[in-house]
């Protein structure tokens, strides 16, 4: 028997054309299957020529296959997609000269989906048998691939939550619809992939519901986005489950469909209010207003249910082609056109291993500038050399603290749904903006400022924003703002969490704090009344609810805020509203710091808390009985703090008319601070200080300077605290 194959069939190059657009197919794009459902014609026109009775069957089901996608016919989309790749494939394999006996297992798999999809019979041999799912539908033969699809499909759904409160207060946004349904199009499809078919089927019904939304079949209401979010939450008790499982190497749960079911079953009951699919073709001059109304006829009387495209196609009023970009219209898609950019995924270890060696190279370059006998070279080359090398290093730093710097978009976004939910549980109206999404920030700051954020949004949603009722009676509109802003000022990251509601009841507050003994009968001012909200457990709601007042979870709010070496301030007006500004540093790796030196040490303060640098007049320092040195700083005395002394150095310090003092700001009080001199202001990269001193009150930690000696950093809170 020869071994020599058959020759290379005449349309294997109209075949590679066909290949290179099912390459690029997608359920959502009617124009690109118009031009592949034109390519198989050409084929089909090919195979006439030069018949082979395998490849004229598979052309025949892809066309009838490509013709139900256009028309939107096929539930299962996906699976649409899946047998045109793969018939592609096998017309590849047979223009090649491989008969389907040496590719069984990929006829065999073309046949099962064929079966499903055309209603064919299934095929009598079995072929391959599937993969063998373990106990409880778990499938872990990759754990890598999983926990990647773990982490994709939680980004997935926080994506698809924000889209369908927007998509409530926008129902007719299409494009809306489609962001929505490619995310759960993709975990569907991730997740048959993986075996996981509990995820996968209920992708599917969620799948199942937004296509008829798309399709203009069912409209957007509110008990519609209710049941998707009802199954995203779903979803997500399904992929902790699966996280908890890979961790443990035991059996997945198994989860109720029936509800989900029965509430997708209970909305899709609705008409649509869409433009007809025969209005747009007869506004194109495709069709007469005849033609469609004995189409229309026909369909009610003869073939209720079945689409008006499809029976336009087979009475030959109009091409396929023309349905497409008469659905396309229908569905207004509107491409962005703007391409995702290349990204791949690197070990948060490595990254955070990169961070810190090129602060070690910062370190060292700077070392070597300083050294004396670099500073005394009269070699210009070697000069200039250095000025490169220091320049790339500055611009290789950027870059790798870049690589850290993620936009807060994500974290906003999540309060989106909290928002919703808060405003069913309360009764309110609450119109949430958010501003400044593509404000990056260090991607550790992001994960601690979450808890943060949503006591201060709760918070601001029960407490802060009015029923609509006592808001009309106020003169408001009924529904209230919460403004979430994020924006970059002075080298750091300022979050705004604004209301517009009753604002803070100062008297109230006094009243509690002085109740609870937290303050005495002395005066405060505005400011230091505003701050009492944080302390652990105040609160000033008549009730405790759900959510509470405004000091639910607050200390946690500014124990976070200052663990991250920011600050909270605080802008309140009766009757008119809230905000709440979080100062957080662009990164915890590095700070913007003052060198300052006390006798032989050099310490870095926070440029961020110092508002001016002054040296006093003899006749601006003061003494008084009972509060100790002041500094008259623009008619304002604020107490003199020696730094010497605060820090355990020898010797109280120079007198201020001597020295420079520093003005320094923390939760809306001010001191002035003592130094022998100021040597500069740099970026400095933060070192731990180790067990014996990481708790060590007014230390914040430590960093290496240029002449390779040791530098602290201070912390300004501890310090007003040890000042006292």
């Amino acid at each position: 028997m020869s071994d020599e194959r058959p020759q290379p069939i005449p349309w294997a190059e109209n075949l590679e054309r066909l290949a290179l657009k099912a390459v690029m197919l997608s359920t959502d794009d009617l124009p690109a299957l118009g031009a592949f459902l034109q390519e198989l014609e050409d084929l089909k026109s090919q195979l006439e020529a030069s018949p082979l009775p395998e490849a004229d069957t598979l052309v025949a089901e892809l066309l009838t296959v490509t013709n139900r996608l256009v028309l939107q016919e096929i539930p299962a989309a996906v699976q649409a997609l899946e047998l045109l790749g793969q018939g592609v494939a096998l017309l590849q394999h047979l223009a090649a000269g491989r008969p389907p006996q040496e590719v069984p297992e990929e006829w065999q798999t073309y046949r099962r989906l064929a079966a499903e999809l055309l209603g064919a019979p299934p095929p009598e041999t079995a072929g391959a048998a599937p993969a063998q799912a373990a106990p409880g539908g778990a499938v872990f033969e990759d754990p890598e691939l999983v926990a990647n699809f773990l982490t994709e499909a939680a980004e997935h759904l926080e994506g698809i939550e924000t889209r369908l409160v927007h998509l409530e207060q926008h129902p007719d946004d299409l494009e809306a619809v489609n962001a929505i349904f490619r995310p759960f199009h993709t975990i569907k499809g991730v997740a048959g992939f993986l075996h996981l078919e509990q995820i996968q089927a209920a992708g599917h019904e969620l799948e199942s519901l937004l296509e008829k939304v798309r399709s203009g079949r069912q409209q957007v209401t509110p008990e519609l986005v209710d049941v998707i979010l009802f199954g995203v939450d779903l979803l997500r008790e399904m992929l902790t489950d699966l996280q908890e499982a890979l961790a443990a190497s035991r059996p997945l749960r198994t989860f109720d469909l029936g509800p989900l079911e029965a509430r997708i079953a209970a909305v899709t009951d609705t008409p649509s209010s869409r433009p007809r699919l025969g209005e747009i073709l007869v506004q194109d001059g495709e069709l007469s207003p005849g033609e469609v109304e004995a189409a229309l006829r026909h369909q009610q009387e003869e073939e209720p249910g079945r689409p008006l495209g499809e029976i336009l196609v087979e009475q030959g009023k109009v091409a396929p082609q023309k349905v497409a970009r008469a659905l396309v219209q229908q569905l207004s898609e509107a491409k962005t056109g703007e391409a995702a950019p290349a990204a791949i995924k690197v070990d948060l270890a490595k990254l955070d291993t990169l961070v810190n060696l090129m602060g070690e190279l910062v370190i060292v370059q700077s070392q070597v500038r300083q050294n004396p006998v670099v500073l005394t070279a009269a070699d210009q080359k070697l000069v200039r050399d250095l000025g490169q090398m220091s320049r790339i290093t500055t611009e290789l730093q950027k870059i790798s603290m870049s690589l850290r710097m993620v936009p807060i978009g994500a974290t906003l976004r999540r309060m989106v749904r909290l928002v919703r939910d808060l405003s069913h549980k309360t009764g309110k109206l609450v119109h949430l903006e958010l501003e400044g999404e593509d404000t990056e920030i260090d991607r550790n700051m992001v994960e601690a400022i979450y808890d943060p954020l949503v006591h201060l949004v709760r918070n601001a949603v029960d407490h802060g924003l009015e029923p609509p009722e006592e808001r009309q009676a106020a003169g408001k509109p009924p529904e209230g703002r919460l403004v979430l802003r994020a924006y970059h000022k002075g080298g750091n990251v300022i979050l705004d969490i604004e209301d517009d509601g009753r604002g803070l009841n100062r008297a109230a507050i006094l009243a509690k704090a002085r109740e609870r003994g937290l303050v005495g009968p002395g005066e405060l001012t505005p400011s230091q009344i505003d701050h009492l909200i944080f302390e652990p457990g105040f609160s000033t709601a008549a009730q405790v609810t759900e959510v509470s007042g405004r000091g639910v979870g607050m200390d946690v709010v500014k124990q976070t805020v200052e663990s991250l070496r920011g600050k909270i301030d605080i802008v309140t007006r009766p009757g008119a509203g809230t905000r709440f500004s979080l100062r957080l540093p662009l990164t915890l790796a590095i700070i913007d710091g003052l060198v300052v030196r006390l006798g032989a040490e050099r310490y870095i303060l926070p440029t961020v808390a110092v508002r001016e640098t002054l040296r006093p007049a003899r006749e601006d320092c003061f003494t008084v009985e009972g509060k100790g040195e002041l500094i008259r700083v623009r008619q304002l005395l604020l107490p003199l703090v020696r730094l010497h002394r605060l820090l355990g150095l020898a010797g109280a310090g120079p007198d201020p008319w001597d020295s420079l003092v520093l003005v320094v700001e923390h939760e809306g009080e001010a001191r002035a601070f003592l130094v022998d001199e100021i040597l500069g202001k740099q970026e400095v990269v933060i070192k731990s200080l180790g067990q014996l001193l990481q708790n060590r009150p007014g230390l914040a930690g430590g960093t290496i300077l240029g002449d390779g000696r040791v530098g602290l950093i201070l912390d300004v809170g501890g310090l007003f605290a040890l000042a006292g």
